[in-house]
């Protein structure tokens, strides 16, 4: 069967969908900047929750991943655009891991504004500053360990070993029953609140299961880790019974998903800065 796509409409519309994200990342990046006035939703979140959070995080987590937002967005616009001025420049290898994440970080902040209810805004904040929290303390210990015992003898490396899992165990039981606390004297659900925040939890959160912004996460996610088979296959076959790539046509359905909740975020954004709500 032969399907009818002309060549140069298609190289027309990825252009399109790529360069949107310069206009995209320049607004989001205005919305974080501006931050939440005094009356807004957001900023009322934050009184609520001043009361066992000083200063609150509430609204500072979502700006900075507003912010990320927008850095992702220029780093894939400038990599298709800048690089070979005049044409269109496609890495799928670089291209990928970075539309995932823009992705990811545009459902967060639909994801984090989408409830009415002030306790479930928080409960999701909270939320993620807890599995950002939990990741923190693990991260660091790691890290410390590993240039502190660099260069020592296997016996003190495997009883710093013991050490670090005491204390790691330690500080997830402190980290976990302060964000309890918190939880209960905001009359929230604790569970909720301490409960593992999966990547892409947000994104099935607000799309669904079964949603296309779900199917394409999980494709970006297999290829940003070296999906052999599928970069190869995506980068030298043609669709069928055309000669157009089917790297352009795939990534103007990512691109256009992209760009599709990078749109959604930027209405929260705008909700959670308004004064009328």
């Amino acid at each position: 069967m032969r399907v009818d796509i002309d060549p140069d409409e298609t190289v027309g519309e990825l252009w399109r969908m790529c360069d949107a994200w310069s206009e995209a990342a320049a607004c989001i990046q205005k919305l974080a900047d501006d931050g939440f006035p005094e009356g807004s939703r957001t900023r009322s979140d934050n009184v609520a929750a001043a009361v066992v959070d000083q200063p609150p995080a509430v609204s500072k987590y979502l700006q900075e991943r507003a912010w990320n937002l927008a850095r992702m967005l220029r780093a894939v616009h400038g990599m298709a655009f800048d690089t070979e001025p005049g044409k269109l420049f496609l890495n799928p290898t670089l291209l990928y891991p970075l539309m995932r994440a823009a992705l990811e970080d545009a459902a967060t902040v639909v994801w984090l504004q989408a409830p009415d209810a002030r306790k479930d805004r928080l409960a999701r904040a909270l939320r993620a500053l807890h599995q950002d929290a939990s990741y923190f303390t693990r991260n660091q210990l790691l890290l410390a360990a590993a240039a502190s015992e660099l260069d020592r003898i296997e016996r003190q490396l495997a009883d710093a070993s013991e050490q670090l899992t005491s204390h790691m165990e330690s500080e997830k039981v402190a980290v976990r029953e302060h964000f309890v606390r918190l939880a209960d004297n905001l009359k929230l659900d604790h569970r909720a609140v301490t409960a593992k925040l999966h990547t892409s939890t947000p994104i099935t959160g607000v799309y669904g299961d079964d949603s296309l912004e779900r199917v394409v996460w999980g494709i970006l996610s297999d290829l940003a880790h070296f999906s052999f088979l599928m970069l190869r296959h995506s980068s030298e076959s043609l669709v069928p019974g055309t000669g157009v790539p089917l790297l352009h046509v795939s990534l103007i359905q990512f691109a256009r998903t992209l760009n599709r909740v990078c749109d959604d975020a930027i209405v929260a954004l705008q909700r959670a800065a308004a004064t009328t709500w």
